[in-house]
């Protein structure tokens, strides 16, 4: 069986070197995936604008100052390109920025009376867009209503669940991790098997007298040098555009990723098995992925659309999918919280389903033992 294995890893690595399209493929698309996603959550994370400061004393000193001073653990709110009326208002109307914050003349006046007002224009693109400016601003008269008349200001207290807040960067950066060992073992497993009918080898393989153990194994050995490639090159973008901190994916992480491995490489071959064309694994992986992505690595953005109908059900099923529970178990380990209290349960169903998933797999072989264009 050893000397089977050994035969079949050494003719796909000389396959792969001689057409290396695929493998190619395997590491660009989520390396160029994780790239987008990285610059739109730098994007998200400060908000450049600008300040038409028409009034000069202690409450818009005070307002300029919360609003430079605004940050979370992503970094900071503002990006202020200036607090000149002029420049600001020339600025905004050349759509070099879509949000002006004016603080009008006598606004320092009024804020002693205690009926301030600071007029917010907004090249509203689209409800997230404003909703994100809206609520910055309202935190901002917040803060200067505690500062400057704390028994008349409404106080706002917060439990949250866990001691303090994850980073935005780093909870993309995991579900972007996710989705690159999700796709590269789906492509590179499906791309192996699939070529074994393009490459008219499939014969001698399949019809062999030994069980399909050595060919599974086989693959999986192969997809696995490329996959950690793969991983490789994103984690090294992640790390530079999104300050990943690599050095936290220690034992705590080895096993989840290790999980989402081989059930993206279970995929895969299903998918090569069924499909025994290459070109059609590379497109349905991409959208196999991108599901598990949107439901599983970016549970959060779901989360808040869940409020009834598909979406709500859709969100649901993701405590039950157990790529999910891998993904935040990677996300706990990183910053060093507890185990995940579903990841027993998710072990098991990640088992069971790369058990299901191989055993169709082995189905589709036996049950169509039909070689064409010569074999």
């Amino acid at each position: 069986m050893f000397r089977a294995i050994r035969a079949l890893v050494r003719k796909d690595l000389v396959m792969t070197l001689r057409s290396p399209v695929f493998l190619v493929i395997s590491i660009l698309v989520p390396a160029l995936f994780a790239l987008l996603y990285s610059l739109i959550v730098q994007a998200a994370t400060t908000v450049p604008i600008v300040v038409a400061r028409d009034s000069q004393g202690v409450y818009s000193d005070q307002f300029m100052q919360i609003m430079r001073s605004m940050k979370s653990e992503d970094g900071k709110a503002w990006l202020i390109k200036t607090e000149d009326p002029e420049r600001a208002a020339e600025m905004y109307r050349d759509g070099d920025t879509i949000g002006l914050v004016r603080i009008p003349a006598g606004f320092d006046t009024a804020a002693a009376a205690g009926r301030a007002e600071v007029n917010l224009q907004l090249e509203n693109i689209n409800s997230d867009i404003t909703k994100n400016f809206e609520l910055r601003i309202e935190h901002i008269i917040r803060e200067m209503s505690v500062a400057s008349s704390p028994s008349a200001a409404v106080v706002i207290q917060e439990n949250p669940r866990f001691s303090k807040d994850m980073s935005f960067q780093r909870y993309m950066g995991t579900g972007l991790l996710m989705f690159t060992i999700l796709y590269a073992a789906m492509v590179n497993t499906g791309n192996l098997v699939a070529r074994e009918w393009e490459d008219r080898t499939a014969k001698g393989i399949v019809l062999a007298p030994r069980s399909f153990t050595p060919f599974i194994v086989g693959k999986w050995a192969v997809t696995s040098v490329q996959t950690l490639l793969s991983t490789a090159l994103v984690a090294g973008t992640l790390a530079l555009t999104l300050d990943y901190p690599l050095s936290r994916l220690g034992p705590g992480t080895w096993l989840p990723m290790l999980a989402l491995f081989f059930y993206g490489a279970a995929l895969g071959m299903l998918l090569g098995v069924a499909l025994r064309r290459s070109l059609p694994v590379v497109p349905l992986a991409a959208v196999l992925t991108l599901v598990h992505f949107l439901l599983c690595g970016f549970e959060s953005y779901l989360r808040g659309y869940a409020h009834g109908g598909l979406v709500e059900a859709l969100w649901l099923s993701t405590r039950y999918w157990p790529v999910a529970s891998m993904t935040d178990q990677i996300r706990a380990a990183m910053e060093g919280l507890p185990l995940v209290a579903t990841l027993p349960g998710a072990a098991g169903w990640m088992a069971a389903l790369v058990a299901v998933l191989v055993t169709s797999s082995v189905w589709f072989l036996r049950s169509r033992l039909t070689f064409t264009q010569g074999q």
